[in-house]
């Protein structure tokens, strides 16, 4: 006789992808169906607390001690970590004062799940605590204005998200990061644009490909890396103070530029947008994009490297950063009609990659 628990293991251990999400979707699900109000009441409200244990537990580097080098007493995790044992949590318990790491300890030991956890208490956590007063006293109308938004009232602060990045490095760093891993998975379109096929007989002096807004440059390395032989310049353009961390990218060009100025590349065949204008409001978004079009060809493309919001059953991550994005920027995750609408408004004609 089978073991359903083993069978959804088995299911699990196969899926990829969007089943794989869609499947962990209905076991969260089956979860919640089968909780009491109290459990799912107080299973909610202790998330911020388990937010906070994950950075202590990073900050000790307990995680990954236990994943490393196995069991450990609480006496030894005292030892290594010069922690008062209150300062535990998300690890195995095996028995009275000896502790392992469980499955949530070994997914919370690696370097990837270190940068989320520090990113969202760091940079988010704040914002988080502040949203639902903020939007109590705006009588929860929707926020447009990117220089008065959550950010800025808990932050205390007059400047914009990246102005105020640019002068706090040590939480910028953080950002910095977390971007770096989000690039990282999301450069499914070097797959699907048929960027070998479009290229062919370009002038190598000729850009090529042009990231706009590009961060320290995780995009355009792995364009050099994925396209070594495909001819033309490959061109880094973000803030003069985010460029003082650019990657160095052999044949990577780094040219300090705001996107809401024009664009000085004319003519590149490929501008690139990753993450940005989910960034920015409707209006802002718009000026960046005509500031790109002005600068584009018959030949020129641009492409657009953010989500698309369905229209119903939101998954939860895209769902939480639509809430973020309000939060800290006025804008949102836009559905595929808000992305053609400002699209066509500009004068671009919107096609989907597969």
């Amino acid at each position: 006789m089978s073991n359903p628990l083993e069978d959804v293991k088995q299911l699990l251990a196969t899926a990829e992808g969007s089943s794989r999400r869609a499947l962990l979707r209905e076991l969260q699900e089956l979860i919640v169906s089968a909780e009491t109000p109290d459990e799912t009441a107080t299973r909610v409200a202790l998330y911020p607390l388990q937010t906070s244990v994950a950075r202590v537990g990073h900050d000790l580097k307990i995680f990954e001690t236990l994943t490393s080098s196995g069991p450990k007493s609480l006496e030894e995790l005292q030892e290594m970590t010069k922690a008062h044992p209150n300062t535990l949590g998300l690890i195995g318990e095996t028995d009275a004062n000896r502790f392992e790491a469980n499955k949530t300890c070994q997914n919370l030991a690696t370097p990837e799940a270190s940068t989320i956890s520090q990113h969202f208490f760091d940079n988010g956590n704040i914002l988080f605590q502040e949203m639902p007063d903020f939007l109590r006293k705006n009588n929860y109308e929707d926020v447009t204005d990117g220089k008065a938004t959550v950010f800025q009232t808990a932050l205390q602060t007059d400047l914009g998200n990246y102005a105020w990045f640019s002068q706090h490095p040590e939480y910028r760093e953080s950002l910095i990061k977390f971007m770096a891993i989000q690039q990282a998975v999301r450069d499914r379109w070097m797959d699907e644009y048929p960027i070998e096929r479009d290229t062919q007989g370009l002038d190598p002096n000729a850009p090529l490909f042009v990231d706009i807004g590009g961060n320290v440059g995780h995009y355009c390395a792995k364009f050099k890396k994925v396209f070594p032989t495909v001819p033309g310049r490959v061109i880094l353009q973000d803030l003069p103070s985010t460029l003082e961390n650019a990657l160095q990218t052999p044949g990577v060009e780094a040219l300090a530029h705001d996107f809401f100025e024009p664009q000085p590349i004319k003519g590149a065949k490929i501008y690139h947008l990753g993450w940005i204008l989910h960034n920015w409001n409707d209006a802002k978004s718009k000026l960046i994009l005509r500031q790109i079009t002005s600068a584009m060809t018959a030949q020129s493309v641009l492409l657009i490297n953010d989500i698309t919001r369905p229209e119903a059953e939101v998954p939860m991550f895209v769902a939480s950063l639509d809430l973020v994005m309000l939060c800290a920027h006025g804008s949102q995750e836009r559905t595929m009609k808000e992305w053609t609408d400002i699209l066509s408004d500009v004068g671009l004609i919107c096609a989907v990659l597969a």
